[in-house]
């Protein structure tokens, strides 16, 4: 229904010609409702959407850490490639590389030296996904250690 209202709103600044920054303004809100109704929660509402990357020089993506669990992308979607038990490029299966108590790069390693990190967008760094507490660049990853810690690392 979202996505009706702004599709109309769309027609109606376009037929009517407003100047290009308005017609922009009005896609990009067009583009935010349809992400929302795609289960992208980070954008409805206007929290920036935080993504998780590991592995040698954080090329892997793991998924989105505030979005919805219908989200195709979050970590919280155990359908999903990064939030499933089975998945490699998820840091919930404790045999990968990215949720195993022992790999540099796990985020359930109390060691780990490589543990995901946590960034928007933009690219602007957040922090680490680790439950290393003495990690250098913890960050925001703290506000994720219990969490991390009794639901995702519980069983290792």
């Amino acid at each position: 229904m979202k996505i009706v209202r702004y599709a109309i709103l769309v027609l109606i600044v376009v037929l009517s010609g407003c100047s290009p920054a308005a017609r922009r303004n009005v896609a990009a809100v067009a583009t935010g409702a349809a992400q929302g109704a795609a289960g992208a929660s980070a954008s409805e509402t206007g929290v920036a959407k935080l993504m998780i990357f590991g592995g040698m020089d954080h090329k892997t993506y793991l998924g989105c850490l505030n979005c919805s669990e219908y989200a195709t992308d979050s970590v919280f979607n155990e359908y999903g490639q990064h939030g499933s038990r089975y998945s490699s490029e998820s840091i919930w299966n404790h045999y990968s590389e990215y949720g195993s108590a022992y790999s540099s790069y796990g985020a359930c390693n109390l060691y780990a030296s490589d543990p995901p990190v946590i960034v928007d967008g933009t690219g602007k760094f957040y922090g680490r996904l680790t439950l290393n507490t003495f990690h250098a660049q913890l960050g925001a990853g703290a506000n994720y250690y219990n969490w991390l810690k009794q639901s995702v690392c519980e069983s290792n």
